[in-house]
């Protein structure tokens, strides 16, 4: 017992999505009645079926059955030869079944899909778009990639320009569109491009793109900059009417809580509290005429001769100050300086600076003779000077004094330097 199977095509040709089809053959070459069921067999079984399924034949008998073949439309079919069987298997003797093997020839088909992210861009100097390819064949795509607009406004580089995409995956382009001319200010303006994606073989895939080209000065900076040219000024009335005089006012009110008394200023000494004295008025004394001199006693019967009075000489003023014989010295109380010092001529005291290197505490007094000139708290200045416009004079004989009281232990080493000149 057994069976007989035969195809009428050895060779079958099929695309994804399409249906071919191939008679089989099925003889009963047994001795008894027996049913046979069509199997096939093969990569190519899971898409494959033949109608009908089962033939029941005589003995010597013979009928033809369909097998249908139904490849999907898929990434996944494979493409090529696929080598496959048709099996006839007997139900009454299965060791008697038989099998036909023939060749399954799928073809390949492009199925490609693209798309372009985003749309419409926006920049004034340009952007970039993303383009994304998927291959949904099932055959290898190599398609080179192109950009262009029809005005030739714009310029264009692709990064890459071709690309190799497998089935059932994608591939990805960057597009960088740029305008071959900007401007300054006003409304953006829309330029329109296309992207080509062409394959080994039909028509290519056209994508629509724009860039929505702005100007380089965006339309926010002018009022942003008014903005901020107002918030200056108002900063600018603030600071002169408001801030500056409470500044002031608080600095002087300090100076005068810490003791200290600037002297009225004309002009500063460099870092210190510049002051000097009103210049006094010089007043010429007034010129005196001696009196007349009487004449001699004239004799009886001559005539009185009068004396002319003497020339009137006026009181001598005294020098104007200015100009001199430079002088300066140093007081300290640490001893690396004489505390007082005299001098043998008038001085004409100009500059004072004094110094608290050691940041000490405590009362300081510059005196000229029993005059106290200047009272200081050391804790209010490590250097302090003072220029005077109009001298303050010192007559021979008279002491110019420091004194100091520190506090805080350690060496009082604070000292005042002093400038002027002499005159005879």
């Amino acid at each position: 017992m057994g069976a007989l199977v035969t195809l009428s095509e050895k060779t079958i040709e099929v695309l994804p999505g399409a249906v071919a089809t191939c008679a089989v053959t099925v003889k009963n070459t047994g001795t008894v009645v027996d049913q046979f069921t069509i199997d096939i067999l093969g990569d190519a079984a899971a898409w494959t079926a033949a109608e009908p399924p089962t033939l029941s034949l005589f003995p010597g008998a013979q009928e033809t059955a369909t097998v249908f073949f139904r490849p999907p439309r898929a990434a996944g079919t494979p493409t090529g030869e696929l080598p496959f069987g048709v099996r006839a298997r007997s139900r009454e003797d299965p060791a008697g079944s038989a099998v036909e093997e023939g060749v399954l020839v799928v073809g390949a088909y492009q199925e490609t899909f693209a798309e372009l992210v985003p749309r419409t861009s926006r920049g004034s100097r340009g952007a970039t778009h993303e383009l994304a390819v998927d291959n949904r064949g099932n055959s290898r795509l190599n398609a080179t990639v192109t950009a262009g607009d029809q005005d030739q406004l714009l310029g264009f580089d692709v990064e890459p320009p071709g690309l190799v995409v497998d089935p059932g995956t994608a591939g990805f382009a960057k597009i960088r569109v740029k305008p071959r001319a900007r401007f300054w200010r006003g409304q953006p303006k829309t330029r329109a491009f296309k992207v080509a994606v062409q394959g080994e073989s039909g028509p290519p895939i056209l994508l629509d793109g724009s860039l929505l080209q702005e100007a380089v000065l965006p339309r926010w900076l002018i009022p942003a900059l008014l903005a901020g040219l107002v918030a200056l000024i108002a900063l600018a009335v603030i600071w002169l009417t408001l801030l500056q005089p409470a500044i002031k006012s608080a600095a002087t009110q300090a100076l005068e809580d810490a003791g200290i008394t600037p002297l009225p200023t004309q002009g500063g000494g460099g870092g210190g509290v510049g002051g000097a004295t009103p210049t006094p008025a010089v007043t010429t004394p007034p010129v005196t005429a001696a009196p007349a001199t009487p004449g001699p006693t004239p004799l009886p019967g001559e005539t009185a001769t009068p004396v002319p009075p003497p020339t009137p000489v006026p009181t001598p003023t005294p020098p104007p100050v200015g100009e001199g014989v430079p002088a300066d010295g140093r007081l300290a109380v640490d001893g690396t300086y004489p505390s007082s010092t005299k001098f043998a001529k008038v001085f004409y005291l100009t500059d004072l600076v004094f110094a608290n290197p050691g940041g000490k505490s405590g009362p300081l007094k510059l005196k000229r003779g029993p005059l106290d000139l200047i009272t200081l708290r050391l804790e209010n200045f490590r250097d302090l000077d003072f220029h005077y416009v109009t001298p303050i004079v010192i007559q021979p004989g008279d002491d110019l004094t420091l004194t100091v009281s520190c506090s805080g232990g350690g060496t009082c080493d604070p000292s005042v330097y002093f400038s002027g000149f002499t005159k005879p």
